[in-house]
């Protein structure tokens, strides 16, 4: 399953009676034209002939309204079904059509969106999963197979490898995930997401000419001086076991974003795509390191990302592709290269501390 499929909204084509007299096309070609200037912010609209600027904005904003009002009853399922970890076979249905509904509703995608701070409310699988590290260790293990299948779940023998520990792992009882937030910061973008930059071309922010500074290769995307990052938290707590005190910890995974190229990076506004490559996986503010002290250094920026990469070379790099995103909703699916089957589906919010 790949985003970039999307469903996208569309309906008959239409034509123009050939009576119709000139005045009568010129006025529709008009209308045409303002509807693409909107929808595609190409430039500031203007009243097309026999329309108002007021019904015009009317209608712009109740398209908003029917947005607020999906997101609104998205995240109500979201919240009933525990983050979609107790689904019904009907809710399913409804949050998969909420979820199409949004994707196909057209939005100005702009990277720098991205940033910030942003709580998972949904998971169409476990919710400890939405860490980058899981996604790459999927990917490193594309090749492996199980030999034998998991009773508990419907991994067969022959399935991915990965699939039988994550359903092993779902099965451990006597632990809780809290909350699961993604920290991104330094994401720009300048010319892929069709920022006017001609005013300033061939200059940078400083004024000195591009010619003169250095350049990767990649002129379509810049970043912030601060390092692009996303930083992946899961709240992990364990129960009273064996009389044992219950134990926490947050399981923390920092990953780089890397640019891509301006036409993969954004495709007709649908979708928008930033690499991410898993560094290090750590257990912060981990009462578990405290009672067994061994293991904390273990448990410390563990170079998770280089692991990967030795079990299979480039996997711990994963497409992260966000298919809706306005101020206070992302959906976002992990592209998984060798994988096959449904990409999992992730829904957030934005959860600024600010």
């Amino acid at each position: 399953y790949n985003p970039r499929r999307l469903p996208t909204r569309g309906g008959s084509k239409g034509s123009a009676s050939a009576h119709s007299s000139p005045p009568r096309r010129a006025e529709m070609a008009s209308a045409a034209l303002w509807l693409a200037q909107a929808l595609c912010g190409l430039a500031r609209p203007m009243a097309p002939l026999g329309v108002s600027m007021r019904h015009a904005t009317a209608c712009m904003a109740a398209t908003s309204t029917d947005t607020t009002k999906t997101e609104a009853a998205l995240l109500r399922y979201c919240a009933l079904t525990d983050r979609g970890q107790r689904c019904t076979p009907n809710d399913a249905l409804q949050i998969e059509a909420l979820i199409a509904e949004l994707e196909a509703t057209p939005t100005d995608m702009d990277a720098t969106g991205l940033n910030g701070r942003w709580r998972l409310v949904y998971a169409s699988e476990a919710v400890y999963r939405s860490s980058p590290f899981f996604w790459a260790f999927r990917q490193a293990t594309a090749a492996f197979s199980t030999p034998v299948g998991v009773p508990s779940s419907n991994v067969m023998a022959g399935d991915p490898i990965a699939s039988a520990i994550y359903a092993i792992t779902d099965a451990i009882p006597f632990y809780d995930i809290g909350t699961v937030t993604q920290e991104i910061s330094g994401a720009q973008c300048v010319i892929a997401c069709g920022v006017d930059d001609s005013a300033t071309a061939g200059e940078t922010s400083d004024g000195a000419s591009t010619q003169d500074e250095p350049s990767d290769g990649a002129s379509d995307w810049r970043f912030t001086p601060e390092v692009p990052q996303l930083v992946s938290k899961v709240e992990l707590s364990i129960d009273r076991l064996f009389g044992l005190p219950a134990q926490t910890s947050i399981m923390t995974t920092v990953a780089d974003l890397k640019q891509q190229d301006a036409a993969v990076a954004l495709e007709e506004n649908r979708y928008l795509d930033v690499e991410v490559e898993v560094g290090t996986t750590s257990a912060a503010q981990s009462s578990i390191a405290n009672l067994l002290p061994p293991l904390s250094a273990l448990l410390e920026n563990f170079p998770s990302g280089r692991a990967l990469d030795m079990l299979a070379p480039g996997s711990s790099t994963v497409i992260l592709s966000t298919s809706y995103l306005s101020e206070n909703l992302r959906i976002s699916r992990p592209i998984l290269e060798g994988v096959n089957g449904k990409a999992a589906v992730f829904v957030y919010v934005r959860d600024d501390m600010d």
